[in-house]
Formats: C-alpha cells, sequence, structure tokens
C-alpha cells in the first residue's frame, strides 16, 4: 500500500511541476506577444500567435540539433579495398595453441562413447 501511495505523490508532483511549467511558457510567450503588440501594429493575438510559431519553429531546430541521426553518416561509407582497418593489420597478441590429441579423437557432439559401445554391443548380439 505504502508503494502505491508513494507513486501516487510522485505522479501529482510530476504533474504539478508539468503545469508550472506550462504555465510559465504560456506566460513567457504572452508577455512576448505583449511587446510585439506595443512595438508593431499587430493585435496581441496576432503577436502572440507569431511568437508561438517561431518558438515551436526554434524547438523543432535544437530538436534537429541535437537528436542523433538514425541513419549511418557520410563518414561509414565503404572505401573499398584500399580501406585497412586494425582488425586486418593487426597481428594476433597470442598464437593459439595447437590442438592436443585427445581433443582431436573426441567423440561428435550428438554420439557419446557410451552410446555408440552399447550400440556395437547390441549389433554383436
Amino acid at each position: 500500500m505504502r508503494g502505491l501511495l508513494a507513486g501516487l505523490v510522485i505522479a501529482i508532483l510530476v504533474i504539478v511541476v508539468a503545469l508550472l511549467g506550462a504555465a510559465l511558457a504560456a506566460f513567457g510567450i504572452a508577455a512576448i506577444g505583449w511587446l510585439l503588440h506595443r512595438t508593431f501594429d499587430l493585435t496581441q493575438w496576432q503577436a502572440s500567435l507569431l511568437t508561438l510559431a517561431v518558438m515551436s519553429g526554434l524547438a523543432y531546430l535544437v530538436f534537429r540539433l541535437i537528436a542523433v541521426p538514425a541513419g549511418p553518416s557520410i563518414w561509414d561509407a565503404d572505401l573499398g579495398p584500399w580501406q585497412e582497418t586494425v582488425e586486418d593489420s593487426a597481428e594476433p597478441d597470442e598464437p593459439e595453441p595447437p590442438i592436443v590429441p585427445w581433443r582431436r579423437q573426441r567423440p561428435t557432439p550428438g554420439q557419446l562413447p557410451s552410446q555408440s559401445s552399447n550400440a556395437r554391443r547390441a549389433k554383436r548380439k
């Protein structure tokens, strides 16, 4: 019950902060609209609408500048056979160890030694 109440209190706080931010932005747009109304021959409604459009455009521009591009960039293009990568040119740090004889002679993963010897005994009888 405490977890539910704590979640509800946090949700209410988030909603209150979001509403305060939206109200502050609305008053800011109205204030800039009022300044434009006083400066130019516009009604307050026209000036506020113009301010809202400009702020929306700026927000979209900032979003596009900050957002990570989804597609590959031009720098990731295939440069062809002359492109030398680090993996191709680098030597391995340690040589691979040789295969030990008992690993070479082990049975395949699907065939266990006990099964194969039991099958041979059954065929002989």
